[in-house]
């Protein structure tokens, strides 16, 4: 159970009709008797505005509905202690005193699903509901009021109040009671039911016949002092229709508790749609983790907890319009571990919306069903353990039960590294039978982080990312900005200082678009600003660097700024009246330096883009031509002075024309190295240059390279452009050239903006291959 008001998309937009259905995802309708699990069934999001009042609550006697708002709007509870010295939340106490007098709002659906969410909304502004009550139709027989969740949500723009996401299993009907203190005129409610629809896919992960399940062996009864009853659902709805069966397990909490590291199941498995997530994953710290439940039926069957997953996401994600799930983790009662919250769960801690005030500082975990009474199985309950071992940072003690978190408006509370939601909020989550039980998954946390084994089964790429780092090979180098992550490049290259600095402008890295083949010293961008201008000069400063060089004129990098940057090192330029001439001087001052070099390289002037992936080609320097038309006298110049054997243009005809190319040859030999695009060039370049492999290769932006330009004199593994580097997928072609190069180490050039850690990700599964 969480809230928070991170933002998200407005779903309903326009005028709201009574009754309002939208289709989740498409798919196939159910033709005849075929099984609904047995094909795919698109979802349903419906809202129901139909609620009438009435004076009571059938079947529930006012003293105990007022005792379930006592309950409900508590605030604090009576701590006491057992005999083991564990101290427990015995009783909440500080709830609203009741009126004499209530008014119900109550509203029916009809449930159509074996799984639905179903939810309560209403303006946060206005009258509000003491509590939210709710019940099931199940076997033609209606169960006992429950109170839906355990406190109220907020949407994200912080105009609806809404319960807890509620979900029902195997019910034909459900009903809804808002219980309010006083008039309900200005208060209007809607009813939510969100049918998540059926997948063949979510049949995988259905219960055996032989009765057991990803966790393990055929279940037998729980440990613990409260393990759980047999569940006696009727197998028939109230029409007499046949709903989907119980698991062949004797009972719910009765999955024991298996050895080794838990499988944590991504999104795709439960079948999160991408476009419902509007939020940005960011990454937080982990000061404590926080243990939820849902608060819903606990009747759920194997198979069905994708479903139950997609249907928590679109209520959180849409309707809250909190942009994607709460929680970063969830566990069902089979022990099985679902990645909730959008980002990467390896590499750092996302922020969720699950704890309201500390989702920064705090990592979440929900167990799916309502623990008030029984706690999770044995399975449920060594997974909690395992994922928060997972995440807990080293060195943080388990039996520590007053950590401080800082809040997200700055101050700091104390409370239990494995905390319960009611530990960090006025809440009864995650249930009084698992909060009793808290203690007990301290002390597995403690236990496994003593064995030597991770705790969460690591895919491939993970280990092969952690054994590079722990080589010293950074998976990114990539600063606050591009100028943070030309230094960041230099550092990388030149780990024990220079001799020599190259300074480029950042915001216009024309005339450095040849510094590649400069292999004696980094190229760092600058600028006039002040702060810029402080950076640059303790970076050079901290190099021993003798000698700082401007690439191009004083309208590039001003004489101000060199002079200001370079402090007691010598400056000088290399400059010409245009990109080309200044490229010209550039290769000039290579060959001089680099004697033995035999092949000039050609790259198109405008965009110069194939430049920047020729850092590796280490032969010959790059200059820079027009496409077509006349060679420029500074190119036919250098060329004349550095007299390579052989000429080669970097890129298609349409880049470097066969007419510049042959003045530039001038009777020399002469060759192309081009791909069908500024990418396919890149991974042609890497081919030409890397004919037998290379143990590393750099990922860089090919719509934006300019961290290329920094990283040109990386020499020891190609710069692959990538195409939408930012998104979600790596290019198979680059995927392709990273395997066949046989590289064991990937890095990408720039931050997450230039270079999605997913793509880095799904780079080093390709070196694995």
């Amino acid at each position: 159970m969480g809230k928070n008001h991170l933002g998200g998309a407005n779903f309903w937009t326009g005028a709201l009709a009574t009754v309002a259905a939208i289709s989740l995802w498409g798919g196939v309708p159910a033709i005849g008797a075929v099984p609904s699990t047995m094909m795919n069934q698109s979802g349903s999001d419906t809202l129901s505005s139909d609620f009438r009042e009435v004076e009571t609550l059938p079947n529930l006697p006012e003293t105990t509905l007022n005792e379930k708002i006592r309950e409900f709007s508590a605030a604090s509870p009576l701590s006491a202690q057992d005999e083991n010295g564990r101290t427990l939340t015995q009783k909440f106490t500080s709830g609203l005193a009741t009126p004499d007098q209530t008014v119900k709002l109550t509203a029916t659906a009809e449930i159509d699903s074996v799984v639905a969410l179903v939810a309560a909304k209403w303006p946060a502004s206005g009258p509000q509901p003491l509590a939210v009550l709710g019940r099931t139709l199940k076997g033609g027989a209606w169960t006992d009021w429950e109170t839906v969740g355990e406190e109220f949500e907020t949407s994200a723009d912080g105009q609806t109040k809404a319960t807890e996401a509620w979900i029902v299993v195997n019910a034909a009907k459900v009903e809804i009671a808002l219980v309010m203190s006083d008039s309900t005129a200005n208060i209007q409610p809607q009813l939510e039911v969100i049918d998540p629809g059926t997948r063949v896919e979510d049949n995988k992960f259905a219960l055996p016949e032989t009765g057991s399940t990803l966790a393990g062996p055929v279940p037998a009864q729980a440990g613990g002092k409260d393990g759980g009853t047999p569940n006696n659902d009727p197998s028939t709805d109230d029409s007499g229709q046949q709903v989907q069966p119980q698991p062949p397990a004797n009972a719910w909490t009765n999955v024991p508790a298996t050895d080794g590291p838990v499988e944590l199941l991504t999104r795709d498995a439960w079948g999160a749609d991408p476009s419902w997530r509007t939020w940005t994953p960011r990454a937080g710290k982990v000061q404590a983790a926080v243990v939820h439940h849902t608060a819903s039926q606990n009747d759920y069957s194997a198979e069905a907890v994708p479903g139950i997953l997609r249907a928590i996401y679109r209520y959180h994600a849409l309707s809250l319009k909190w942009g994607d799930i709460g929680y970063n983790v969830l566990v069902d009662n089979y022990g099985r571990a679902w990645q909730g919250r959008d980002g990467d769960f390896w590499s750092y801690n996302t922020i969720g919306a699950h704890a309201s005030g500390v989702n920064q500082s705090t990592f979440g975990i929900s167990v799916l069903g309502n623990y008030s009474n029984f706690r999770p199985s044995d399975a449920a309950v060594a997974t909690v353990a395992k994922v928060i071992t997972y995440k807990l940072p080293v060195g943080m003690d388990p039996f520590n039960m007053s950590t401080p978190v800082t809040k997200a408006n700055g101050t700091v509370i104390h409370v239990p590294v494995v905390s319960g939601h009611r530990d960090v909020g006025a809440t009864a989550c995650p249930g009084q039978a698992f909060y009793d039980y808290l203690p007990t998954v301290r002390k597995l946390v403690a236990d496994y982080i003593a064995v030597p084994w991770y705790t969460v089964k690591e895919p491939n790429y993970v280990t092969a990312e952690r054994e590079q780092t722990a080589g010293g090979i950074p998976l990114q180098l990539a600063g606050a900005n591009r100028i943070d992550t030309s230094i960041e490049i230099a550092k990388h290259a030149f780990p024990s200082g220079t001799n020599t600095v190259y300074l480029a402008r950042s915001d216009n890295t024309a005339d450095a678009l040849a510094g590649g083949a400069l292999t004696d010293g980094p190229i760092v961008l600058v600028n006039s600003g002040q702060d810029t201008v402080y950076k640059v000069k303790s970076y050079i400063a901290s190099t021993g660097a003798k000698r700082v060089v401007a690439l191009g004129g004083y309208g590039a990098v001003n004489e101000s700024t060199l002079r200001a940057v370079a402090g007691s090192a010598s400056t000088s330029r290399l400059a010409g009246g245009n990109r080309a001439e200044t490229a010209a001087q550039i290769a000039v001052q290579v060959t001089q330096t680099n004697p033995g070099m035999s092949a000039v390289y050609l790259a198109e002037q405008s965009k110069g883009v194939d430049a920047l992936a020729a850092g590796s080609l280490i032969d010959g320097p790059v200059l820079l031509v027009p496409s077509s038309g006349k060679l420029p006298a500074a190119v036919s110049s250098a060329i004349r002075k550095i007299a390579p054997s052989t000429v080669i243009a970097l890129g298609g005809t349409g880049a470097v024309s066969d007419e510049i190319l042959n003045q530039a040859a001038a009777g020399r030999s002469s060759s192309r190295i081009a791909g069908a695009d500024r990418y396919g060039t890149a991974r042609a370049i890497s081919q030409y240059r890397y004919p037998e492999g290379a143990a590393r290769v750099y990922l860089a932006s090919g719509s934006n390279p300019v961290d290329a330009v920094a990283g040109g004199v990386l020499t020891d593994g190609p710069i692959l452009l990538l195409p939408n580097s930012a998104g979600a997928t790596l290019d198979g072609n680059a995927g392709g050239e990273i395997n066949r190069l046989g590289a064991k180490f990937v890095t990408s050039l720039g931050g997450d903006a230039a270079v999605a850690m997913t793509q880095v990700h799904q780079a080093v599964v390709y070196s694995l291959m």
